[in-house]
């Protein structure tokens, strides 16, 4: 478990599903937090697909609940991803409920990430892909000391079209401890 003043990172249990449904259910959070098209599930069923992930855990994800210390209401979800251990490196992730945005809990929980990734599992890089649209994401990107490596053009379907994505990048000797 990880903490800030105001944010906890803990692992994830089948109870989360309950909460974080309206989150993964909504299409507009979708086209930008995900890659694949949106499954129409039920609660129980998105309940059971979280039970079977954690039930197997996967050694290239590292998957939080991202919580307030105040009162333990779950806030959001975020995640260090497709971690290579011989690269030193892996994708990092957040997403918060509506009523948790704009309140400064994702710098939070991107710092508490990027210390988890570069202390605990040793990354020497870690990277953000988003939406070059999402203007929300690559301020708190380049405010936690991120830095834009690069556009590519019409790489991800956002629902009407192809956007660009903007790659960002920080180094082990960049980071803000």
């Amino acid at each position: 478990m990880f903490a800030s003043e105001r944010v906890r990172l803990r692992a994830m249990v089948p109870d989360d599903a309950t909460v974080l449904y309206e989150m993964w259910s909504d299409p507009e959070h979708h086209m930008i937090t995900d890659d694949g098209p949106m499954l129409i599930e039920s609660l129980a069923a998105r309940r059971a697909r979280l039970e079977r992930s954690l039930a197997e855990p996967d050694a290239h994800t590292a998957r939080f609940t991202a919580e307030t210390i105040a009162d333990g209401t779950v806030i959001g979800t975020c995640s260090l991803w497709g971690l290579d251990a011989f690269n030193q490196f892996g994708h990092i992730g957040i997403s918060l409920l509506p009523a948790a945005r704009t309140q400064g809990y994702g710098r939070e929980m991107m710092e508490l990430l990027c210390h988890y990734g570069f202390r605990f599992r040793n990354l020497h890089r870690i990277e953000l892909e988003t939406l070059a649209t999402n203007a929300a994401m690559r301020k708190l990107a380049e405010s936690c000391g991120f830095v834009l490596e690069g556009i590519q053009r019409e790489q991800a379907y956002d629902g009407d079209g192809f956007s660009d994505i903007a790659l960002y990048g920080l180094l082990r000797q960049e980071w803000r401890r």
